[in-house]
């Protein structure tokens, strides 16, 4: 369950996870990119700090559901977002540039 958040890799590439992570955020993005567009250059700019990153994953924690934190410590969720926000920085700039 979840190898990425547990430090276990059981064999799975990591490059499937960051795909289906962006598969499934890719409709999400084109369907708000109206109301994102305006900030997308500040957002950008900002998200390239770790800091920054790191205090979003922070501010995001408490509102995952209940179950996901009894199973995900947010620490692990902090690790996993900052490991992975290259290739979601990567798919906003794509959309922006679109």
């Amino acid at each position: 369950m979840l190898p990425s958040f547990k430090g276990k890799d059981n064999g799975a590439d990591s490059s499937d996870l960051t795909t289906k992570i962006m598969n499934a955020m890719e409709p999400a993005i084109k369907e708000h990119w109206p109301k994102i567009e305006p900030y997308a250059n500040q957002a950008l700019a900002a998200a390239q700090n770790d800091e920054t990153i790191e205090m979003l994953a922070r501010k995001i924690y408490p509102w995952l559901p209940m179950v996901v934190r009894l199973a995900i410590k947010e620490d692990k969720f902090v690790a996993f977002t900052l490991e992975h926000k290259g290739p979601i920085l990567a798919k906003l700039a794509e959309i922006k540039n679109r």
